[in-house]
């Protein structure tokens, strides 16, 4: 995987502290965030190559996450983790402009490789 700053967001912070360091032993950088309104300040103020993030959050939820990085920066790609994945939940993150949906609990060989893959497009 090429280096990249990755935002991760989601209300568990195990998961976040987990998912962190398996991507800075990647090598990536990486910042968290337990909240969509937090995780939208640090998309303004860090300008993450890819976000990730559960759609599930206090306050706010994903889909708000991914409608205000489509605004302030396009092409970023987004990738989305939930617990409740009904095809009406994907069908919305990805029109939102998700480019992918991974089911909690996300396998880490399956993070690595969809991340790659957003990372490479």
């Amino acid at each position: 995987m090429s280096a990249a700053r990755i935002l991760v967001v989601d209300d568990e912070r195990d998961l976040v502290d987990a998912y962190i360091r398996l991507l800075e032993r990647a090598g990536h950088s990486c910042v968290g965030a337990f909240d969509a309104i937090e995780a939208m300040r640090l998309i303004d103020s860090e300008r993450p190559d890819l976000v990730l993030t559960d759609l599930s959050l206090p306050a706010s939820s994903g889909l708000d996450i991914i409608r205000h990085l489509r605004a302030t920066s396009p092409d970023t790609p987004v990738i989305v983790m939930t617990g409740h994945n009904t095809p009406e939940l994907v069908k919305q993150a990805q029109a939102a402009g998700a480019k992918a949906c991974l089911l909690k609990p996300v396998r880490l060989v399956e993070l690595k490789r969809v991340i790659q893959n957003a990372l490479h497009r």
